[in-house]
């Protein structure tokens, strides 16, 4: 079974590195997060850190008041503006759901998503961001807020180029990302360190098929006209049959002289 699974990687990473290269898209989330944190967002990393692990933290523990006092006021909400601090304690359930909530514990610092309108925390459930003076990153605390909260996820659309899916493949690194009209791009780069323009770069601008499995995972299917890449998380029923360790989604590649294999993709 290991020698089997092993031909399979080989086989797919050699008809891999056969793809033909294409132009990336400018908008994709390249490089350390603490640098676009800095050039973009104009916040100090170590300041945007402190900021949303209290952020984590506050909401965590149900610090209502603490986490409230993160906002800034008044603020534009689905269910109705929310005046001050005092109309945030009082509508919480309703500004902070479990969505929210679930979307502020899940969110990885590393995977932030930044531009000038500020850092987003998963799919645009909240949005937070700070002013100062031009040339100078936020350095302190009390500059950053939260600037937006929506409780109506089922119908946000990520913004071009926040990051939906990446991992290593077959010692090639992949990434799947919004292309900011519903549907998603799919890139990759022939060795796992490797950063910049990729080696293959494909647009799909139509929304995936069906909507996402009830437990949350999502699958695309791209196409060069040649070979076609289908890329999902983990399946809902991987808990029957657990992954490998790290794995956190599954690619197939498949050719029309080649039905393909899934291969588990890694962080």
């Amino acid at each position: 079974m290991a020698r089997t699974l092993r031909a399979i990687s080989l086989l797919a990473a050699t008809v891999w590195l056969a793809a033909t290269p294409a132009p990336a898209s400018a908008q994709v989330q390249d490089g350390p997060v603490e640098s676009r944190l800095e050039k973009v967002a104009g916040i100090d990393a170590e300041t945007a850190r402190g900021f949303f692990d209290a952020l984590r933290r506050n909401v965590g523990r149900d610090e209502r008041q603490a986490a409230c006092a993160m906002v800034t006021f008044p603020l534009q909400h689905p269910a109705g503006v929310v005046k001050d601090a005092t109309d945030c304690e009082a509508r919480y359930d309703a500004i902070f759901t479990m969505a929210v909530r679930k979307a502020i514990g899940t969110q990885q610092f590393e995977e932030l998503f930044v531009n000038q309108s500020g850092v987003m925390i998963g799919m645009g459930e909240v949005w937070f961001a700070a002013a100062c003076q031009a040339g100078r990153p936020c350095q302190q605390l009390s500059d950053i807020h939260i600037t937006a909260i929506t409780s109506q996820t089922g119908g946000l659309q990520p913004p071009q180029g926040k990051v939906l899916l990446a991992c290593l493949v077959s010692g090639q690194r992949i990434s799947v990302s919004a292309d900011g009209r519903g549907g998603a791009e799919f890139r990759m780069w022939r060795m796992p360190r490797r950063s910049g323009e990729p080696d293959l770069a494909i647009p799909r601008a139509q929304p995936p098929q069906g909507p996402a499995a009830e437990c949350g995972s999502r699958s695309w299917t791209f196409t060069d006209g040649t070979r076609t890449y289908v890329v999902s998380d983990l399946p809902c029923d991987a808990y029957l049959s657990p992954p490998p360790m790290g794995a956190v989604g599954r690619v197939t590649l498949s050719t029309p002289a080649s039905p393909g294999a899934a291969l588990w993709c890694f962080e």
